[in-house]
């Protein structure tokens, strides 16, 4: 991570205020660094790509991470209206990596949730691939390079009461 370093992340994470409120103006400097350099790459980024950036997926939930040969398959489900279910399908250029990103990390058996990731462009022309670093509320960092993302969004399907029909909702932005 380039941005959002483990070191800046423990520090938001004491119980000291000072060190706190310190790290978290960095936080935001960081953030603010982040976006620029999304701006600065935007226009190398391919649609699919592009769209998602813009996803906001601060704290959806995971409900499935698996992996088919060169695919990675993500389903979220945001925390923030509409409340949509997100598919990333990954189109991978290489194997991806997972590693504690704090001292501490929990198990996967546990819900967990996305909480900040980085996304960068890693190569030029043909052979342009493109990397993104996940962290996740467990405590672990997915590192991704990846060619292509499909990205489906879709309304949950819940029943209504006792009556056999489905609940509907509008359709999503996206």
């Amino acid at each position: 991570m380039k941005f959002f370093t483990r070191e800046l992340y423990r520090r938001c994470q004491s119980t000291d205020d000072d060190t706190v409120e310190a790290a978290s103006e960095e936080w935001e400097q960081a953030n603010d660094q982040y976006e620029r350099h999304l701006r600065d790459v935007e226009n190398r980024l391919p649609p699919p790509v592009r769209e998602l950036t813009h996803l906001l997926l601060h704290d959806a939930r995971v409900q499935a991470l698996g992996r088919q040969g060169n695919r990675l398959l993500m389903v979220l489900h945001k925390d923030i209206p509409p409340r949509d279910l997100v598919f990333l399908d990954y189109e991978l250029d290489g194997e991806p990596t997972l590693e504690p990103f704090v001292d501490s990390p929990k198990d996967w058996q546990r819900a967990t949730d996305f909480q900040f990731d980085e996304l960068d462009v890693a190569g030029e022309g043909s052979r342009t691939v493109f990397t993104q670093s996940i962290i996740f509320g467990n405590g672990w960092l997915l590192h991704l390079r990846f060619r292509d993302v499909k990205i489906i969004l879709a309304c949950p399907v819940t029943p209504i009461g006792r009556e056999a029909g489905l609940s509907r909702c509008e359709k999503s932005a996206g």
